[in-house]
C-alpha cells in the first residue's frame, strides 16, 4: 500500500471515529480530533506493523473508548 493510500484509509477511520464520538458522547468536533489525536489507539493506526488500519472504523473506536 502506498503512503498516499495508506494515509487516506487512516483519515476515513478517524473521520467515521470523530462521528461516533459526537453522537455518542455528544461532543464537539474539535474535541473529538483532539481525543483521537492524542490517543495511543491513534499513534497504534498510524503503524502498519500493528494492522490496525486494516481494521474497520467501529472496530478501531471500541478501542478508543476502553482508553479513554
Amino acid at each position: 500500500m502506498k503512503k498516499k493510500e495508506f494515509d487516506l484509509v487512516v483519515k476515513l477511520i478517524v473521520d467515521q471515529m470523530v462521528s461516533f464520538l459526537m453522537e455518542d458522547y455528544n461532543m464537539p468536533m474539535l474535541e473529538a480530533f483532539d481525543k483521537i489525536y492524542n490517543s495511543k489507539i491513534f499513534e497504534k493506526l498510524q503503524d502498519k506493523g500493528t494492522g490496525l488500519y486494516l481494521r474497520s472504523a467501529a472496530y478501531t473506536y471500541e478501542y478508543l473508548k476502553k482508553e479513554l
